[in-house]
């Protein structure tokens, strides 16, 4: 007589104490979502193969809770005199040696510190006059149209 335990010579109900047990696994992982559903699905195909004979075939799968969700909040800013940007996790344990409220740093691409160019101004931002170069001596007006 077949049964569950001893179709395809037990291994049927050794893939289900296996898949039973990736389960398990998986709701006490903290790191998974607590409330999605798991399950397992069992196949079983029956084929004919000629004059009384029969193939079976057995598969189990298993559908498990993915990761739970998680958010933090980073803090990112420029260090004034390296010019290295850093990314800090705002209220981490380990903040007690830094800064209250942050913990540790990621150090990003280097970006060297931006300094102000400084344009020459072409007006007066007051008044509106537009500044123009200063000219010795008289200005050939034949030569300013060519």
């Amino acid at each position: 007589m077949i049964t569950f335990e001893n179709l395809n010579n037990g291994e049927l109900a050794e893939k289900f104490r296996m898949a039973l047990a990736q389960i398990g696994y998986n709701i006490m992982d903290p790191n998974m979502d607590p409330d999605a559903s798991r399950g397992m699905t069992i196949n079983i195909t029956f084929k004919p193969a000629g004059s009384g004979v029969l193939t079976a075939k057995c598969d189990v799968k298993t559908k498990l809770a993915g990761f739970s969700k998680s958010a933090t909040t980073l803090l990112i800013g420029q260090d004034i005199r390296t010019g290295k940007i850093e990314i800090k996790e705002h209220g981490s344990r380990e903040s007690a040696t830094q800064i209250s409220g942050v913990s540790y740093s990621v150090q990003a691409e280097t970006i060297p510190p931006q300094r102000p160019v400084q344009q020459p101004e072409t007006f007066d931002q007051e008044t509106g006059e537009i500044y123009e170069p200063l000219h010795k001596g008289p200005i050939d007006l034949r030569a300013a149209r060519q």
